[in-house]
């Protein structure tokens, strides 16, 4: 059967991704962030969702902790919910977060991978952290077999500049997803992917949606 790329792209894959924002941050805010990279993928769709607090936040903790450091957080399993049913809902096939948006894109990216969320192509974590009551999760990730971590293909946006959340934790959840995960490095610090970036970013966008081409049994 023979079909246009962009045909077969959305045969395989929505082209449609799910974007996270920050801690104190709003959907909007973070599409104009990410305006250069929609403006260089644009046969990708990208929509955002605010977090269900109502204060900009996925989840909170105790004062003096951080995500990273915090063993419990308030409201986490709420955004979850709402993140999952919007990827069902509107045909998602993937997900890209921010800061603690990042960290909660990795959670729903795992839950994806171990069967116990909706299917995922793709996850884009932009200086995430390791989501420290969710390590357990990404530690069963790392302990599955390898088609799990193979399923959902990730790509972590790290720079050894980030004075907010550790990069080193990063590469962390970044090695749960192995072989699937990609680690791209950037200068920027706790920023999103400055333009000179754009490229590897789309690289993996095309990667990935070629590889669901394959999954699906096309083939050129």
């Amino acid at each position: 059967k023979i079909m246009d790329v962009g045909a077969r792209m959305q045969a395989a894959c929505s082209g449609r991704i799910l974007c996270l924002h920050g801690s104190g941050g709003r959907g909007a805010t973070l599409l104009q962030r990410l305006a250069p990279l929609c403006a260089a993928a644009p046969d990708w769709n990208f929509d955002a969702l605010d977090a269900p607090s109502g204060l900009g936040k996925w989840w909170s903790y105790a004062p003096g902790q951080r995500s990273f450091t915090a063993l419990s957080y308030v409201g986490a399993e709420e955004s979850i919910a709402l993140v999952e049913s919007h990827l069902v809902a509107g045909g998602y096939c993937g997900v890209l977060g921010f800061s603690q948006g990042a960290m909660l894109a990795a959670i729903i990216a795992a839950r994806s991978a171990l069967g116990e969320g909706p299917p995922l192509r793709l996850a884009i974590c932009m200086s995430a952290a390791l989501p420290k009551p969710y390590e357990d999760l990404l530690l069963r990730l790392c302990n599955a077999p390898e088609m799990a971590r193979q399923s959902v293909r990730t790509l972590h946006c790290l720079s050894k500049a980030d004075d907010v959340n550790p990069p080193q934790l990063g590469e962390q959840v970044a090695s749960c997803f192995m072989p699937s995960s990609k680690v791209l490095w950037h200068n920027s610090g706790h920023q999103v992917p400055p333009t000179e970036c754009l490229g590897d970013v789309g690289t993996f966008l095309h990667q990935s949606a070629r590889a669901s081409l394959v999954g699906d049994g096309e083939s050129d």
